[in-house]
């Protein structure tokens, strides 16, 4: 918990409520967690973590990509993607790795890229939203 709460006054973070409706896109360089809705294109410097009430009608562009809601649109990670079990994708994915539950539904092409993985893992970013949230 504390190397969280470090985390978090270090770098920040960037949350959009469940209930929130964004229009327009969205450029963060700090995670983004989302539970609302979001119409317009998303870039982010670091993770996108999509909770199941969340929801994105636009391309997304991220470092990393944790999916349990809803994307409408083209999907373009440099790092490790997952769409999980309630994931709902319309639109391509590109990412490396890729990881997709066996109940998640994606309509469009996957490219999996495979890369080698450096011996050393420098981002910190959980994967896994704080409790609070």
């Amino acid at each position: 918990m504390l190397k969280l709460l470090s985390l978090i006054r270090k770098n920040g973070i960037c949350c959009i409520p469940k209930g929130t409706v964004v229009h327009g896109g969205i450029d963060v360089s700090v995670p983004l967690y989302v539970y609302g809705t979001i119409y317009g294109e998303v870039k982010a410097g670091a993770l996108v973590y999509l909770g199941n009430t969340g929801s994105i009608v636009g391309n997304v562009y991220a470092a990393r990509l944790v999916v349990y809601g809803q994307i409408q649109g083209e999907i373009m990670i440099s790092g490790e993607a997952k769409m999980m079990d309630s994931a709902n994708i319309t639109g391509n994915i590109s990412a490396s790795p890729l990881v997709i539950d066996k109940d998640a539904r994606i309509d469009g092409q996957v490219n999996a890229i495979h890369q080698q993985q450096s011996a050393v893992d420098n981002d910190t970013t959980p994967a896994q939203p704080p409790r609070w949230i």
